[in-house]
């Protein structure tokens, strides 16, 4: 099981930040720097405001999430501005590894969806009772 973490994603970037300082040139990879801007790229959780996911705002997330309190949804559309806490319908997994896990609990703890890889889905056990997120899965 592996759990995405900061460190793996920071270290590479780091050294290609200064690699580009070297040279003059900026080009760090920003699918990593781009955590939570409001744009669903590959490799990000993307968590919906409705269940259909058309013209419903959305909250994308690279890095897992312990307690949604502080997150809103921040793409335009429906639900844009609201917490994410308790307010998600669905979600889509925009990574081709891992197994994106959202709980009922903070904490990454109750009961949860899992979203496969490259999937698409309406919440069930979690809909509108959503927390928090883990990335799970093979290395």
């Amino acid at each position: 099981m592996r759990i995405r973490s900061r460190v793996a994603v920071a270290a590479p970037l780091l050294a290609v930040a200064v690699s580009g300082l070297a040279t003059g040139t900026a080009t760090a990879d920003v699918r990593a720097a781009s955590n939570y801007d409001g744009v669903c790229q590959d490799g990000e959780l993307c968590l919906y405001y409705n269940t259909n996911r058309d013209g419903s705002s959305y909250a994308d997330f690279y890095y897992g999430v312990m307690d949604f309190a502080t997150s809103r949804f921040i793409a335009p559309g429906r639900g844009e501005g609201q917490p994410v806490k308790n307010n998600a319908a669905s979600a889509c997994n925009k990574d081709d590894r891992l197994t994106a896990r959202i709980y009922f609990n903070s904490g990454w703890e109750g009961v949860y969806d899992e979203i496969p890889p490259n999937t698409c889905e309406r919440l069930a056990d979690t809909y509108n009772e959503n927390a928090s997120f883990s990335w799970v899965g093979e290395v």
